[in-house]
C-alpha cells in the first residue's frame, strides 16, 4: 500500500496511517477483551459453566476449557487468532512500523506486556491478577498516547482505531446497535479531524453485520480517499 495522505495538513503515509489506526486497535481489543473475560471467569467458577463458552462464541472463537483458569488460558495462549497473545503480537508489529512516532515509555510499556506473555506460555498457567496487570498497562499505553500525542495526527489515528474498536467489540458481545449509535459522533468527530472533505455517518439501521461491515470500512474513507462523499448508512429491503 503505497502513496500519502493529508493528515491535519501534514503528509503521512498510507502504510504509516494503517499501521497507527491498527495499533489503537489492537491495545483497545486486548484492554476490552481481558476486563470481559475476567468477568466471564467469575461467572465460570461461581455460577454458569458454560458462559465463557458463549463468549468465546460471540467473538467467533471455538474453544474448550476444564475450569475457571483453563478457560483464561484459552483466552491468553489458545491456538486462534483472537487470542491475547496473538493480538499483543499484532500490536507490537505496528507498533515497530510507526516506532519514530510513539513515545518512548508507552513503547516499553507495550514490550514488557509482550515479553511477560512470552515467557509465561511455558508455564501454560495464567492468573486474574497478571490480566489485571495488562489491562492497567493498556490503560497507561493509551493514557501516555493521550497525553504526549494530543495534538499530533499520530495519536489522532490511534484514537480512531480505539473508537472504532471499542464499537466493534461492543456490537459483536451485546448486539445492540443503540448502544453505540448515541456516541456516533465521536467516529466522526475524530474521522472530520483527519480528513476534512469527511462526511458523517448516518445509522438508520439495526442490521448488526451490515453495520459491522461499513463501520470497519470507515477507516478507507478517511485515510486512502481523497475526497470522502456523505454517507448514510441503511438497511435494505429483501
Amino acid at each position: 500500500m503505497g502513496g500519502r495522505v493529508m493528515i491535519n495538513g501534514a503528509a503521512i503515509s498510507v502504510n504509516t496511517a494503517q499501521h497507527l489506526y491498527w495499533f489503537g486497535r489492537y491495545v483497545q481489543r486486548v484492554q476490552t477483551m481481558l476486563v470481559e473475560m475476567l468477568e466471564c471467569y467469575d461467572h465460570v467458577i461461581d455460577r454458569d459453566f458454560e458462559y465463557g463458552s458463549k463468549f468465546f462464541d460471540k467473538l467467533g472463537i471455538k474453544a474448550d476449557y476444564k475450569n475457571g483458569l483453563d478457560f483464561l488460558n484459552v483466552g491468553v495462549y489458545g491456538a486462534h487468532q483472537g487470542s491475547i497473545e496473538s493480538i499483543i503480537k499484532m500490536a507490537r508489529e505496528n507498533a515497530i512500523e510507526t516506532r519514530h512516532l510513539l513515545d518512548e515509555r508507552g513503547f516499553a510499556t507495550l514490550n514488557k506486556i509482550y515479553n511477560h506473555l512470552s515467557e509465561g506460555r511455558s508455564r501454560a498457567a495464567i492468573s486474574p491478577t497478571h490480566l489485571e496487570e495488562i489491562v492497567d498497562n493498556c490503560s497507561l499505553i493509551l493514557g501516555i498516547f493521550s497525553s504526549e500525542l494530543d495534538r499530533t495526527r499520530a495519536y489522532q489515528l490511534i484514537r480512531f482505531g480505539q473508537q472504532i474498536e471499542r464499537f466493534d467489540l461492543i456490537l459483536r458481545l451485546y448486539g445492540e446497535i443503540e448502544m453505540v449509535t448515541a456516541d456516533i459522533d465521536v467516529v466522526n468527530n475524530i474521522a472530520r479531524q483527519l480528513n476534512r472533505n469527511y462526511r458523517p455517518i448516518n445509522v438508520t439501521t439495526s442490521d448488526i453485520p451490515k453495520f459491522l461491515l461499513f463501520l470497519n470500512g470507515v477507516v478507507d474513507r478517511v485515510i486512502q480517499n481523497k475526497a470522502c462523499v456523505p454517507e448514510s448508512f441503511q438497511s435494505q429491503s429483501s
